[in-house]
């Protein structure tokens, strides 16, 4: 009785991802869902401090109602932070802050040429903090959830995009009194 039960889970678990990888694919296949993956650059800023440069990195989600426009999602790594000098290489004076970042966004979609788009989005995001590296001495305490307003634009040519964009923290980024971070982004990506 044992062995049966756990060969009719076995066969209900391959049921069930055969099925959802059906599913995707025929979603996939549709024109109006795109996957994208991206990697870029991240330049962040709060208050009177400094650019830090970082990483940008992560996959995105779109879906266009009738290839015009339609929403924009997705779960981005992003290195945030600023530096105390004015090198944008110099981390050991930078305070840095690693985000995972989840946008919700309108998008519009415009043709420019053949398979050839320019698609402006803007919308809400919230992140959570996963990494916190300070300068010593420096005991910055940053809060852990960010809520803020994004806005960019992406270039697609074929399957290839260029993307730059920006992001501003709505909230104080630490205890009253503080600043709101600012980060603007470039990155390159691939559509699936």
């Amino acid at each position: 009785l044992t062995l049966q039960c756990k060969i009719n889970k076995t066969h209900n678990m391959k049921k069930i991802l055969l099925t959802s990888a059906l599913l995707l694919a025929a979603l996939g296949t549709h024109a109006q869902l795109h996957v994208d993956l991206r990697v870029g650059t991240a330049a962040a800023s709060f208050g009177d401090q400094h650019l830090k440069l970082g990483l940008r990195t992560g996959v995105g989600v779109e879906y266009l109602f009738g290839g015009r426009f339609g929403i924009r999602t997705g779960l981005y790594y992003t290195n945030k932070g600023a530096s105390a000098n004015s090198n944008v290489f110099d981390y050991k004076h930078a305070v840095r802050l690693s985000y995972l970042d989840l946008p919700v966004e309108a998008v519009g979609s415009f043709r420019v040429a053949g398979r050839t788009r320019i698609e402006v989005h803007a919308g809400p995001y919230v992140a959570c903090r996963v990494r916190s590296v300070q300068p010593e001495g420096n005991h910055y305490d940053a809060m852990r959830r960010e809520l803020g307003a994004g806005a960019g634009f992406d270039f697609v040519a074929g399957r290839f995009i260029v993307g730059p964009e920006a992001q501003y923290g709505l909230p104080r980024l630490a205890k009253p009194g503080s600043d709101h971070a600012m980060t603007y982004a470039l990155t390159l990506g691939y559509r699936f």
